[in-house]
């Protein structure tokens, strides 16, 4: 144990133990000097408890590359200047899991009156000074102002808005040149709808852009909660037999893995995003318009795309070819009676001609498609009548870099990186969507590319930059 002493007036001494990590990669976790710090971990895998170690040494001055022994970070003293430090977390649970740790911790300087404690604000302080940890709930930008830190820990990253990064946290470092923590667990499909994200891959995607960064400025770390020591060995071998949810979520949730090995599993895998999710430019008028739509009366959804017209509008990017698809508007109501649904669309398209609208199952749901005619707004059944020859026909636009997304067409986008297959007992994915029915963006977009031409694939990015028709 790691012992820090305070003194204060009438208090002759007070003792503050800093709790040890549990384990090696907990250890190395909190131990670590980089000042982008992106750390990947299973459920129960300790993630928290390694942030409230790292907060106390922040608050307490302890250096927490050596935990006080004294190293050449601290010039062998063991101690450092006392820092600022935020914690935050999109759930109360996990704001009250490391409230619970930080004030265990510091319960005796808190009893002798040596530091402050706000239980509603949930913050300790150091009366007169600015050395604090602050714990709050916050999922964005507008939930995170107003606070500050030297080192701010992000925690469940996955259900972050991405704008709470770079909006807030990354100004509020640049004055001291402070640490920024991202702790996250791999999200799964039945806990995706608690996401604040746009893209809910964004923290997968951060960790893979900087697990082998040469800067010397990011580090990232990746344990499962098999490697939890303070978690029981024998209900954690029984958890994989007896785990309730699919392996799908097991090797996200207790083995933290969405590594490379799950591209295969995507359905719109072969989507380009570095190229073609793109920034928003006004359309022209004069180009044509086609939708997709997908039917329900609970959840419908439609997509509204315009092919691309020479010369390309200013703020277009200059690689977009005559031809390709720009998808610039998307709708999902979440109810409402099909004369809503037509004038929405409308209005959405006003100015535009609109050439083609496809959807839905084509033996099945012809009397919807008839409704919507005589509402004024004809829909066609997809020229593909099997979902897999829809997908097919999909995978084909996205490999030759046909479509092109708006990047504030976020339930698209979202459904776009997040789509997946079932897999079976070997984690190998099958021939069928997993939870078909509720990726009803997916359904739109495999309707309309059902009719699409598509000429030879390009797979090579570079290539596809240029001019080709």
């Amino acid at each position: 144990m790691v012992q820090v002493v305070e003194e204060k007036r009438e208090v002759s001494s007070v003792r503050i133990e800093i709790p040890k990590p549990n384990s090696g990669e907990q250890g190395e976790f909190v131990q670590c000097g980089f000042l982008r710090i992106v750390t990947k971990v299973g459920r129960r895998g300790g993630k928290t408890f390694g942030l409230a170690i790292r907060a106390l040494c922040a608050f307490l001055g302890v250096c927490n590359r050596c935990l006080g022994i004294g190293c050449v970070a601290c010039d062998n003293t063991g101690r450092v200047r006392p820092k600022r430090y935020l914690y935050a977390a999109p759930t109360a649970e996990q704001v009250s899991k490391f409230w619970f740790e930080v004030s265990s911790a510091l319960k005796p300087g808190i009893d002798a009156g040596v530091y402050k404690k706000d239980e509603t604000e949930k913050f300790i302080e150091v009366p007169g000074t600015e050395t604090r940890i602050k714990s709050k709930t916050a999922w964005n930008a507008n939930t995170l102002r107003g606070d500050y830190g030297d080192e701010v820990a992000l925690e469940e990253y996955q259900l972050w808005n991405e704008d709470a990064w770079v909006e807030v946290v990354q100004p509020m470092l640049l004055d001291n040149n402070g640490t920024a923590v991202f702790v996250f667990t791999p999200p799964s499909l039945r806990n995706m709808g608690t996401s604040k994200a746009k893209d809910p891959r964004h923290a997968t995607k951060l960790f893979k852009k900087y697990e082998n960064d040469t800067t010397g400025r990011w580090k990232t770390f990746h344990w499962t909660s098999y490697e939890n020591p303070a978690l029981h060995q024998d209900a954690l071998r029984e958890l994989k037999d007896t785990w309730d949810g699919s392996m799908d979520s097991f090797r996200r949730e207790i083995m933290a893995q969405d590594d490379e090995v799950e591209t295969s599993w995507l359905v719109c895998a072969r989507f380009n995003e570095e190229l073609c999710k793109i920034p928003r430019f006004e359309v022209p008028k004069t180009w044509p318009v086609f939708s997709g739509h997908d039917f329900g009366s609970a959840n419908p959804a439609a997509i509204f795309l315009a092919q691309v017209m020479l010369p390309l509008p200013k703020g277009a990017p200059n690689y977009l070819r005559y031809g390709d698809y720009v998808l610039f508007r998307e709708y999902a109501p979440g109810g409402g009676s099909t004369t809503q649904h037509v004038e929405q669309f409308k209005r959405m398209t006003e100015g535009y001609k609109v050439r083609l609208s496809l959807g839905g199952n084509i033996t099945t749901e012809g009397e919807i498609r008839q409704g919507y005619g005589a509402a004024g707004w004809p829909i066609a059944a997809p020229p593909l009548a099997r979902v897999n020859a829809q997908l097919d026909k999909m995978t084909a636009v996205f490999e030759t870099n046909k479509l092109y997304i708006f990047d504030d067409c976020y339930g698209v986008l979202a459904q776009v990186a997040s789509c997946m297959w079932e897999l079976d007992n070997e984690n190998k994915p099958i021939n069928k969507i997993k939870d078909e029915k509720k990726w009803h963006f997916i359904a739109c977009l495999r309707y309309w590319a059902s009719s699409v031409h598509v000429e030879v694939p390009i797979r090579d990015m570079k290539k596809a930059k240029v001019k080709v028709w």
